[in-house]
């Protein structure tokens, strides 16, 4: 592995603790992925598109359901079926909707009448929302009983049903940002470690929350360094190379987070050759649960979109990676054990594009194939007016990242509602005046600052110009 890929694998973590402001005074709540019981007793919001407000103006949005007016479920499914993905709620009750999600979601898990991907799906979500809290203060480890029943949650899930690993995959995001990385890793290292033997119920939460925090030590990394385009400096290398040390130190603080979380926090980048760091540990002297992180982590690290790498490999590529790295770098059974699992992911998880699978024998699984690109935008997003028409408002500097012959992946500072138009400009010299028309389909916001969007082209697929 040259400088530069191990260079990218070690900033997989992405942005640091930077949260986006909001400044309608209201937070989106994605509405597909809670559980409604957590917006019980809380003011609910819709955006109103139509208003003709600023995106951060709090008269474009509308009271859907106050305090006192129960939200049900048929309510939740209604706003989906009407193409709703987010409502809003008042940053006052942050607090309280945080607290009754995480208590729902263990009865979530334990409800038989709810299918298992709806079940990772809050899960994965619930513990997104936990790590980002956890990045933006990290002081809050101190409240680990939170993280601890997040943990608890996914083992449960994972003991109780043998699908469990396919549907996490499912619900995971392939992206840059910090807390997704540590999420996929915690959600990832509780099935694999359980393929490997491990079957203690307590032992199995302690993996789940070492994933978790085990790279909490990039939150001391300054932003500049770990979303640096191109290859880092020898300063900047030796910068980030502590955040193992860093975290762990952060993590002995508190007296009541396990040994193994703290251990495996300080080892993931060890390696059996004793290339690694920070303490060039060899062979057996790296733990067993450090050993799967390690695994688990660089797999992670090089399927995901990060800003400064070159490109993000397909699973059968960062499978070779392994394998090519075993077992100078990676434990022989380990990387045995992760293979078999990911061979095991049904093929309908992937022709969703839930993972970027490769191509069985050369066959492209997407209808359309999409490419890699780096190319900066401007999206502005659309606004119907009483006449009819579409006005325009403020443009958002974005990077498009993929794009196939029907659709866009993008990398924005700011979040756009799914469903709502937009006008795409990409900023290069042959398409200077020129414009697409499109729609935002996904939008996946982790409050790290930046947010992945996908968007379908018109169906016609014309291009405009202006004037």
């Amino acid at each position: 592995m040259d400088m530069a890929t191990e260079q990218e694998l070690v900033r997989s973590g992405g942005a640091g603790s930077l949260q986006h402001p909001v400044r309608s005074g209201l937070l989106p709540v994605p509405l597909g992925r809670v559980p409604h019981t957590a917006l019980q007793g809380i003011a609910i919001y819709l955006r109103n598109w139509n208003s003709g407000s600023a995106e951060g103006d709090a008269s474009g949005f509308a009271l859907y359901r106050a305090p006192e007016v129960p939200f049900t479920a048929e309510d939740r499914q209604r706003l989906l079926d009407s193409g709703r993905r987010f409502v809003y709620i008042r940053i006052a009750d942050q607090a309280t909707y945080r607290n009754q999600v995480e208590k729902a979601v263990m009865e979530a898990v334990e409800d038989p009448k709810l299918a298992v991907a709806e079940k990772c799906s809050i899960v994965y979500e619930t513990s997104i929302e936990l790590v980002n809290e956890l990045l933006a203060d990290p002081d809050l480890i101190a409240n680990s009983g939170r993280v601890e029943t997040l943990s608890r949650s996914i083992s449960t899930l994972v003991l109780n049903d043998p699908q469990a690993f396919a549907h996490l995959v499912a619900a995971s995001h392939h992206d840059f940002y910090t807390a997704t990385h540590m999420v996929n890793v915690a959600t990832w290292m509780v099935p694999l470690a359980h393929a490997l033997g491990y079957r203690d119920s307590e032992q199995l939460v302690r993996i789940c929350q070492a994933g978790l925090l085990h790279d909490i030590g990039k939150v001391f990394v300054p932003e500049q360094v770990l979303n640096a385009r191109g290859k880092l400096s020898p300063e900047q290398w030796q910068v980030i190379r502590q955040h193992p040390a860093t975290g762990s130190a952060h993590l002995r603080t508190y007296a009541q987070i396990p040994e193994l979380v703290v251990e495996v926090c300080r080892q993931h980048h060890e390696r059996p050759d004793g290339s690694g760091y920070p303490d060039g540990l060899v062979g057996e002297q790296i733990g067993p649960v450090s050993r799967i992180c390690a695994v688990v982590d660089c797999f992670d690290a090089m399927t995901g979109i990060r800003p400064f790498k070159r490109s993000a490999l397909t699973i059968s590529d960062a499978i070779l990676e392994l394998q090519a790295g075993t077992p100078h770098w990676y434990d022989r059974e380990v990387v045995g054990t992760w293979v078999r699992l990911l061979r095991g992911v049904p093929d309908q998880v992937v022709q969703a594009g839930l993972v970027k699978e490769p191509q069985a024998a050369g066959r492209e699984r997407r209808q359309n194939k999409r490419y890699k690109c780096d190319c900066p935008a401007r999206i502005n997003p659309l606004t119907r007016t009483s006449e009819g028409g579409l006005h325009e408002e403020a443009g958002i500097q974005v990077t498009i990242h993929s794009l196939s012959r029907f659709g866009l992946g993008v990398l924005s500072p700011t979040p756009i509602e799914v469903a709502r138009p937009v006008r795409v400009y990409p900023l290069r010299k042959s398409w200077v005046g020129r414009f697409v028309h499109g729609h935002v389909v996904r939008c996946r916001s982790y409050r790290d600052g930046w947010f992945e969007m996908g968007i379908e082209l018109q169906a016609d697929g014309e291009e405009g110009r202006e004037g």
